[in-house]
C-alpha cells in the first residue's frame, strides 16, 4: 500500500504557509562548522487546484481534512506505520517468484468466479495477456506490500497458539442436523465422505478444509460470531461441534483437527512454510484487518486534542 493521499498531504503540509524570511545582515561563521549543512528555508508549496483562478493550497486541504476527520486520518496513519514497522521487524520480503505465484493464484481465483469467457473479456479490455497481467502485478508496489502483509498474518497464524479446523457449511437445517448426528455416531471424516459421495443434497453444501488460526484471527464467517470462536478454543483435538448458526444464517458443523502451541521460530525460519500456506489458502481481507487491529491494540496510543471539534488551534 502506498502512503495514502491524505497522508502525503500531511507530510507535505508541514512546510506550507511559510513566508520568505526577510534579508538579514550576514552573521559571522560559526567557530567550527564541521560537516553541518545549512537548512533550506521552507518554501510555499504550489497550489493543488484553482477555483475561478483562486488558488487552493495544500495547507487549506489539510486543515479542512484534519478539522473534519482528524482522528480518523491520524488512526489511518498509525495503522499504516504499525504495519510498516512490523514488516520491517520481521524482515518480510518478496522474491519475484513469490509475487509471480501469488499473482497467478489471484488471476486463477478470478477465473473460477467469472469463467474463462469472463476472464478473457477482462484481458481484452485491458489489451493484455495473462502473462502481461501477472507482470503488472509484479511491478506494483501496492501488490508487493499486500503480499508482505499476507505473509505477516500467516506467520502470526503459524506461530501463535492456534487451532486447526475442518468445516462443513449448510443452508438446509435438516441436512445440517443429519450430518451432525452422523458425525457423532461415526466420525467427522466418515460423515464428510458420505456427504461428498451423496447423489443429492438439500440446499447448498460447502466443505472448507484446514483453517488454522489463533484467537482473534478466525476465518470471516467465524470471526463474525465471537461466541463461536470462544467455544472452538475450549474444544480438544478430535471434537466436533453441533450445528452452529452464523450471523448470516449459514449453518456450520466444525471439527477440531488439531491444536498447536505457540512457537518462537523466526519469520526467516518459517518463510517457506508461510508462502506455501498463502498459496494453499491466502488470508482474507478481514483477517488482515483483524491482524492490524491487534497491532493497534498492542500499543499505547495517546492523542493530542487539537484536532477534536471545537479545539482547533490549541
Amino acid at each position: 500500500m502506498r502512503v495514502p493521499f491524505l497522508l502525503a498531504v500531511l507530510l507535505l503540509a508541514a512546510g506550507c504557509g511559510a513566508t520568505t524570511p526577510k534579508a538579514e545582515p550576514a552573521a559571522p561563521p560559526p567557530l567550527n562548522p564541521g560537516d553541518a549543512v545549512p537548512e533550506t528555508p521552507p518554501q510555499d508549496a504550489p497550489p493543488v487546484a484553482y477555483i475561478d483562478d483562486q488558488p487552493v493550497t495544500w495547507k487549506a486541504v489539510v486543515d479542512h481534512a484534519m478539522t473534519s476527520r482528524g482522528r480518523e486520518l491520524i488512526d489511518k496513519y498509525i495503522l499504516w506505520k504499525l504495519r510498516q514497522d512490523r514488516l520491517e521487524e520481521l524482515q518480510v520480503r518478496n522474491t519475484p517468484d513469490d509475487l509471480r505465484r501469488r499473482a497467478q493464484l489471484w488471476i486463477d481465483a478470478m477465473e473460477k468466479q467469472v469463467g474463462a469467457e469472463g476472464i478473457q473479456k477482462k484481458l481484452d479490455e485491458m489489451k493484455m495477456t495473462k502473462k502481461d497481467w501477472v507482470e503488472r502485478f509484479m511491478a506494483s508496489a501496492e501488490f508487493d506490500e499486500h503480499v508482505r502483509s499476507e505473509k505477516a498474518v500467516v506467520y502470526t497464524m503459524l506461530t501463535d497458539a492456534s487451532i486447526e479446523i475442518d468445516t462443513v457449511a449448510f443452508t438446509d437445517a435438516q441436512q445440517a442436523e443429519d450430518f451432525a448426528v452422523l458425525a457423532g455416531r461415526t466420525s467427522f471424516v466418515e460423515a464428510t465422505e458420505r456427504l461428498q459421495s451423496a447423489t443429492a443434497v438439500k440446499g447448498r453444501v460447502a466443505y472448507w478444509p484446514r483453517h488454522r488460526f489463533p484467537r482473534g484471527l478466525a476465518p470471516d464467517v467465524i470471526a463474525a460470531n465471537p461466541e463461536l470462536e470462544r467455544k472452538l478454543f475450549t474444544l480438544k483435538k478430535g471434537q466436533t461441534t453441533g450445528v452452529e448458526t452464523t450471523a448470516k444464517n449459514i449453518l456450520l458443523v466444525i471439527h477440531v483437527v488439531g491444536t498447536h502451541p505457540a512457537s518462537t521460530g523466526s519469520y526467516k525460519d518459517n518463510a517457506e512454510k508461510v508462502m506455501a500456506e498463502i498459496l494453499r489458502q491466502p488470508p482474507s481481507e478481514e483477517q488482515i484487518r483483524l491482524w492490524m487491529d491487534r497491532l493497534f491494540k498492542s500499543k499505547r496510543i495517546r492523542y493530542e486534542d487539537r484536532y477534536s471539534p471545537g479545539n482547533q488551534g490549541r
